[in-house]
């Protein structure tokens, strides 16, 4: 799988970076304030986020969590995207290094792996992070995590779009329409999202009842022990009979605040967008995809909702299925 994020601005262009790489900004809550966790590197003599860069096969948010894991210990899962870095290492590389806050309830359960890379992780209040971090620049994802803790949206929630793999095409289907079944292609693009949709606390499932996004959400739902709930105003035939009944069931779920993944179909995207349009600040819901086909066979949309009585989404992300 290639990792292909598009972020804030809704672009469809793949990243253009000669070196990928992702990491986040580990935080906790104390009674003195907030935390964040530096790691320090011998080798450069420098303190920094936690970061690395992409394996052959992962997303960057496979790649964020991985390496978490690896020079922390900490196992996390991803909260609200950060600013990016862009800069040049070695000879003239261009480096693209994605970042996401991460929230840590509980005491490692690894320890460092290689501690001729990084031999000390600390926890240490945002002041002090702000003296201590090497680069001036990393200083821009500490404070975006300090102004989204002070709005209450460092704790934004994900509620995940997935538009089901590639089905066999509708042109030469000659049978029920709701049965008609994923491509070769669309499988594995279903068992690739499996490790991509893990980077996410998601909860619960929610499908369209039509056989292709059931199974698009299969494997996950395998992998992480959770039930595919169908949800019949989320399939193609509802939607077009009533899209007020599937909003009702969008609008259900942004009330809820339970992170999500949900499973439909292209001709009720343009009903999803809306309802995500209409719980998003003006300039957020114009980088939402405006145009038909609005999202490609297997792609995601994160959405990320602030907690609290009225739902907010405060950051979008998308990111493709695999190349064939």
């Amino acid at each position: 799988m290639s990792p292909t994020p598009v972020s804030h601005a809704g672009e469809s262009a793949r990243l253009k970076a000669d070196v990928l790489a992702a990491g986040c900004v580990l935080w906790r809550e104390r009674q003195y304030g907030l935390e964040v966790l530096l790691v320090h590197r011998p080798r450069y003599r420098d303190w920094s986020w936690p970061k690395g860069k992409v394996d052959k096969g992962e997303t960057l948010p496979e790649a964020a969590v991985r390496e978490v894991r690896e020079e922390t210990g900490y196992d996390v899962q991803l909260g609200l995207p950060l600013p990016s870095a862009r800069y040049t290492v070695g000879k003239n590389l261009r480096k693209h290094v994605a970042y996401w806050a991460a929230e840590v309830t509980e005491r490692p359960r690894g320890t460092i792996a290689d501690l001729k890379e990084i031999d000390e992780a600390e926890w240490m209040t945002v002041e002090e992070a702000r003296r201590r971090l090497t680069r001036f620049a990393d200083r821009e994802q500490l404070d975006k995590v300090e102004q989204a803790h002070a709005s209450g949206s460092l704790r934004a929630w994900p509620f995940i779009i997935v538009r089901h793999g590639k089905a066999f095409p509708r042109s030469k289907w000659h049978e029920t329409e709701h049965e008609r079944p994923l491509l070769a292609i669309g499988t594995r693009q279903s068992l690739a999202l499996t490790g991509l949709l893990s980077a996410w606390p998601v909860k619960r499932l929610v499908s369209s009842p039509w056989k292709r996004c059931v199974a698009t959400l299969t494997p996950f739902a395998a992998a992480s022990g959770k039930r595919v709930r169908k949800s019949g105003p989320l399939s193609e035939k509802a939607n077009a009979k009533d899209a007020a009944k599937t909003e009702a069931v969008l609008t259900k779920i942004l009330h809820k605040g339970i992170p999500t993944a949900l499973c439909t179909h292209r001709p009720v995207l343009p009903t999803v967008l809306d309802v995500l349009a209409r719980h998003s600040p003006e300039g957020l819901a114009k980088s939402l995809p405006p145009r038909d086909p609005y999202m490609n066979p297997g792609e995601i949309l994160v959405a990320y909702v602030r907690p609290g009585p009225v739902p907010r989404i405060v950051e979008l992300e998308r990111y493709r299925p695999i190349d064939t």
